[in-house]
């Protein structure tokens, strides 16, 4: 008679290339079946038993692995998440947030750098996930309906199930806190805007934000459009649209960037322009990355709850894995949080 070795595809060594899941079956002293049974969750093992495997699991090294899961045909419990650069500090909160929920309901997350490209990897990671996390794409940066599976959560971005700020009600506090300081030339740097791709549904933070802006200005009885530039919400774009708005005669007083990024990036460019802040500039940006309270000034800014929007997103995503059916939350509060680089007009800028 033949003695056949069970290999679980769905586990993969942790502790050397030559272990099998025999070696984990031999420490507990039960069957390689046996030791595939607890570790998939299934049911029939005593829990004397089930205990003496999950030990042995720890002692040797061994790691569920969601990729052979998945192709071995098991329930996936992986999520993707799909961002065009995790180097955006937007982005590596919202991953940070999506990361801790995602640990708590015991699924492995799998983040897939987005930036052109990539259609044969995205179709293979659609296929392995439980549910796909977009993180706010622009508009040549997010994957082909076709690429991702039915369960799609989106920060900031396209689809049906999308979470995001009340962008346009920060913007109006960010605003409002200018007009307060007596400042009447309020420039704006816009965000990136998506571009629609077919019948698809879906924020824009941008166009929120510009809406927010135009809206507080004008309800103040000011022009809402000369003074607004766009940039993509670096902080390049943040420093040239900056310098073509100090150029201006007579300059704005003050500045709202839609996000922080840019915000820094127009912080440096008064001051390279021997500008003080907020002496000689005010300037406000959105989000409340960790850079804003670093910068020298740090920054006043619009906090958005990034971390917890990530959370949330996970939570729906484990939900719709599950076969639940869950709301979508309304969009989540900004809070205002004001620091040093804005300040009163002083004389003789009016």
């Amino acid at each position: 008679m033949v003695k056949t070795e069970v290999q679980d595809p769905a586990l993969r060594p942790g502790g050397g290339p030559d272990l099998t899941l025999a070696d984990v079956a031999r420490r507990a002293g039960v069957s390689p079946m046996t030791v595939s049974n607890v570790i998939n969750g299934r049911p029939g093992v005593r829990p004397a038993t089930r205990q003496r495997v999950l030990d042995a699991v720890a002692a040797t090294g061994y790691r569920v692995n969601p990729m052979a899961r998945a192709l071995a045909g098991g329930r996936s419990r992986m999520l993707s998440v799909f961002t065009p650069q995790l180097n955006r500090p937007y982005a590596a909160e919202v991953v940070q947030g999506a990361a801790g929920a995602a640990e708590a309901s015991r699924y492995d997350l799998v983040v897939v750098m987005r930036s052109g490209g990539g259609g044969a990897d995205l179709s293979l990671m659609a296929r392995l996930s439980a549910g796909a996390l977009l993180i706010q794409p622009s508009a040549g940066d997010w994957p082909r309906r076709g690429e991702l599976p039915p369960h799609l959560v989106s920060v900031d971005g396209p689809g049906e199930r999308v979470l995001g700020a009340d962008n346009a009600g920060g913007a109006r506090q960010a605003t409002a806190h200018l007009l307060a300081l007596g400042h009447t030339r309020i420039g704006l740097i816009t965000g990136l805007r998506s571009e629609p791709q077919g019948p698809q549904t879906g924020r824009d933070d941008a166009a929120e934000r510009l809406r927010g802006y135009q809206e507080t200005l004008r309800s103040a009885g000011l022009d809402p459009e000369s003074l607004v530039r766009h940039g993509d919400y670096t902080q390049e774009s943040g420093a040239r649209a900056a310098r073509e708005l100090l150029s201006l005669t007579p300059a704005p007083t003050a500045v709202f960037a839609a996000g922080d990024a840019m915000a820094l990036g127009a912080l440096h460019a008064a001051q390279d322009l021997g500008l003080r802040v907020p002496q000689d500039l005010s300037v406000v940006g959105f989000d409340d990355l960790p850079i804003a309270a670093a910068a020298r000034p740090a920054l006043t800014t619009v906090r958005q709850p990034l971390r917890r929007m990530g959370e949330v997103a996970v939570q729906l995503l484990v939900e719709l894995a599950e076969g639940g059916t869950p709301d979508l939350p309304p969009p989540f509060p900004t809070e205002l949080v004001v620091r040093e680089s804005s300040g009163p007009l002083r004389r003789g800028q009016d």
